[in-house]
């Protein structure tokens, strides 16, 4: 991704320039060029294709880190302005606008013919294609806060969540959690305000708390990992001790199979009629990522599935009702001055395991689930006769090294946690299965219908026409040879 550091006017101080430029990098920008009035288009269009991605960027304005964020997420479908054969997340400082704007449009290939580049951003304001945000509302913490799977939310009087068809069964749990939990845990959680449920499907509003998550915190740079890590032990002794110990109850029959694995063949079969062309990825025997070998998601939830040792091993002790089950750092809002934190968008279920919740945790700071949930990241992928080849690399060496500061500090604080009852060799078995369950189980919420891809895929081999089935019924003999 490319940033312009726009500045026709010619007047931004060299000391503005260089702490906005550093910002840019620190968010998996590969370079950032300055374009003043002399500066040759035709230079910058000969040197980046039309897949590109560009920030173009105001010199004049004091842009923080959560805005310079915004503008580099790639994972949202984000606003795009177009400018000749480049496509632009325009953030431009314009004569005739009150404020800095962000502008979106599809790209097109109609554009620029000689015209001053501060005339062509003009120009988009009175396009209806374009969204406009003004800062203030960018920088607002809300500004990046996004509804659970397959709901939509939005801040009212209060924080008000709906949703329908298969996103109301999982709205509707919540709603349940809310009303269900003990007053010693309510605390912990906003109030439950109202909630209703309908043939238009549930809706809910909660008691708004106007704190960051700690997602945020990290991502824009505002909070230390040491800091984050002893916020996350706060919660995780809540967790541990309040809501898990104080209500444990024998771990139901048939759990891992009811909770996990079953949960992951859902999961694959729900993806595989989303996109058909994820049949091909998901029927490979081998997987090779970045240049490691190792089974397929369906060959592992096999094994696992016969390997009883295995499945002792991984009994999680018990369950509460009152677990999270869906503890990301995004859910977790944070007064830092104050100590305080809240738990927000639980999963809801009957009963949950407290590794369940480690393993989510561990999915964002350990996998760094963070920053590919925003796109900060590229991929690519082949097949190999019977093996899909995939390679990633994250592209942000700011964010990738403060996440792996996180993951190296909540080691010992998750040691801790269990107080010599557990051996810290089964505690870190039992949140790595769990972390490797909910990526496993991820897919459907990043297939996109009908959007353009970001990634190009490979023609599909023709031996590719098993079914998922067929895995359950003849790949476990291939496996075990």
């Amino acid at each position: 991704m490319l940033a312009i550091i726009f500045d026709t006017d010619g007047i931004a101080c060299a000391e503005a320039s260089a702490r906005l430029t550093k910002l840019l990098l620190c968010y998996g920008i590969s370079e950032v060029l300055t374009l003043e009035e002399e500066t040759d288009l035709a230079d910058i269009h000969h040197r980046y294709s039309t897949q590109d991605e560009v920030v173009l960027v105001s010199a004049l304005q004091d842009i923080s880190s959560l805005a310079i964020r915004r503008l580099t997420l790639t994972q949202l479908a984000a606003a795009r302005v177009h400018l000749s054969d480049i496509k632009f997340n325009g953030f431009s400082n314009v004569n005739n606008l009150n404020g800095t704007q962000l502008n979106g449009i599809k790209p097109n290939s109609t554009t620029v013919n000689g015209a001053k580049l501060d005339s062509i951003v003009r120009a988009l304001r009175n396009n209806p294609s374009i969204a406009h945000y003004t800062l203030q509302q960018v920088d607002s913490a809300d500004a990046l806060r996004i509804g659970g799977s397959f709901s939509t939310a939005g801040i009212r009087k209060y924080f008000y969540k709906h949703a329908k068809g298969r996103g109301a069964i999982k709205l509707n749990d919540e709603v349940r959690f809310y009303q269900s939990l003990p007053l010693p845990l309510q605390q912990y959680y906003p109030e439950l305000v109202s909630a209703s449920k309908n043939e238009g499907g549930v809706s809910m509003n909660i008691e708004y708390k106007e704190y960051p998550n700690l997602r945020d915190l990290l991502l824009n740079l505002q909070i230390r990992p040491a800091e984050a890590v002893q916020l996350i032990g706060q919660v995780l002794k809540y967790e541990y001790r309040q809501a898990f110990c104080s209500y444990r109850q024998p771990t139901p029959e048939n759990y891992l199979q009811d909770y996990h694995y079953d949960r992951v063949w859902r999961r694959i079969q729900i993806s595989t009629e989303l996109d058909e062309d994820f049949n091909g990825l998901v029927n490979a025997r081998w997987l090779r990522v970045n240049g490691r070998n190792l089974p397929n998601i369906p060959a592992m939830l096999l094994r696992l599935e016969e390997d009883k040792a295995a499945g002792a091993r991984l009994d999680p002790g018990g369950v509460s009702p009152f677990v999270h089950s869906d503890l990301h750092l995004e859910n977790i809002l944070c007064d830092v001055a104050g100590g305080r934190f809240w738990l927000i968008d639980p999963r809801g279920y009957p009963s949950c395991d407290i590794y369940y919740d480690l393993g989510k945790l561990a999915h964002s700071y350990n996998s760094k689930y963070d920053l590919l949930h925003e796109g900060r990241h590229e991929a690519s992928f082949a097949f190999r006769d019977d093996t899909a080849v995939i390679d990633f690399h994250f592209t942000s060496d700011t964010l990738t090294q403060l996440y792996a500061e996180v993951n190296d500090r909540m080691t010992p604080v998750i040691h801790e946690l269990f107080g010599g009852r557990e051996d810290p060799a089964d505690v870190d078995l039992r949140v790595r299965f769990n972390e490797a369950m909910h990526f496993c189980s991820d897919m459907p919420f990043h297939i996109r219908p009908g959007r353009t891809r970001t990634w190009r895929c490979p023609s599909m081999p023709s031996a590719r026409s098993c079914s998922l089935r067929c895995w359950r019924s003849s790949t476990l003999t291939s496996i075990r040879v």
